[in-house]
């Protein structure tokens, strides 16, 4: 097979659109994954600040809440929901950190397949054009 600089570079093209290609749909699917993650931590203060009130009168409604009585299960209450609060919106910030984590991945490894197929076909090249010019040579020896 002789040396065909046109197929190479269609194959050195399709490395590279596929790349493109792949590394656009990846960026554009970790935009789409932040944006949904901002939204859920957002939704998840607003519940959490529509939730306060609620929790502070249920104690009032019980006579644990007033101007003139403060109960241990009230500060008791008001701890755990607060600490609810920072548990369950850390969680939410690290699964939406580790889902980054995981586009960037994707991204790194994309990159060294697309530079592992660009340097597997210039070898493929070479060993071509090697190839040719011992045949080339062989045939002017007359072999």
């Amino acid at each position: 097979m002789a040396y065909n600089p046109a197929a190479y570079e269609a194959r050195r093209r399709g490395y590279m659109n596929d790349y493109a290609a792949t590394g656009a749909m990846n960026a554009y699917t970790q935009f789409l994954s932040q944006q949904r993650g901002q939204r859920d931590l957002a939704d998840m203060y607003k519940q959490y600040d529509k939730a306060a009130p609620q929790v502070v009168a249920g104690y009032g409604r019980r006579g644990l809440n007033s101007a003139n009585v403060k109960s241990g299960a009230f500060g008791k209450g008001l701890q755990e929901f607060a600490s609810d609060r920072v548990s369950n919106t850390a969680q939410a910030q690290q699964g939406l950190a580790q889902q980054n984590a995981g586009y960037d991945l994707s991204n790194r490894q994309l990159g060294e397949r697309y530079q592992s197929g660009l340097a597997d076909l210039e070898a493929e090249k070479a060993q071509q054009i090697q190839d040719d010019a011992q045949e080339l040579m062989r045939v002017r020896a007359g072999y």
